[in-house]
């Protein structure tokens, strides 16, 4: 799922480029604990994002988000600014004769935030606090898989 037109996605909330702020709960208007792509598309409108499509359907083929669904894709959408964010530092340490190393480190990275994840998910953590966690503990990760190339 991806939300186009959307400026910041914080903490259970969004943040249109317009700069209003929308809870997870101003979307579900129905109360149900789910948004659905008709709950969406109403928002959507009023705020004048691009359009979305919701990629999972349940049992009736009603395309919904709930409201975990919405934080984990909130966290992991920081996760992964997080990451890009970084890979431009990888960039610059490895240049020269290093840069041959880039791409390896990137793919190592990108995998210890797979599994970072994954496993977060499985600790029973708050799920609200995996993207600060992960941002904490990537520059770590990176020294130690920078120890494994000569630079």
């Amino acid at each position: 799922m991806s939300f186009s037109g959307i400026y910041q996605f914080q903490f259970g909330s969004l943040t249109a480029k317009n700069g209003r702020v929308i809870n997870f709960d101003d979307i579900d208007t129905d109360k149900d604990g789910k948004i659905t792509q008709q709950e969406f598309n109403f928002i959507q409108k009023e705020l004048g994002l691009d359009i979305v499509e919701f990629a999972d359907e349940d049992k009736k083929s009603e395309k919904n988000v709930s409201d975990y669904e919405f934080v984990l894709w909130q966290q992991e959408a920081q996760m992964q600014d997080t990451f890009d964010s970084f890979a431009s530092q990888v960039a610059k340490d490895f240049i020269g004769n290093n840069a041959k190393f880039a791409q390896q480190v990137l793919k190592e990275l990108r995998q210890f935030l797979a599994d970072y994840k994954d496993s977060y998910k499985k600790s029973g953590k708050s799920l609200t606090e995996m993207a600060s966690s992960f941002q904490k503990e990537l520059p770590a990760k990176y020294e130690e898989i920078k120890q494994n190339y000569s630079l």
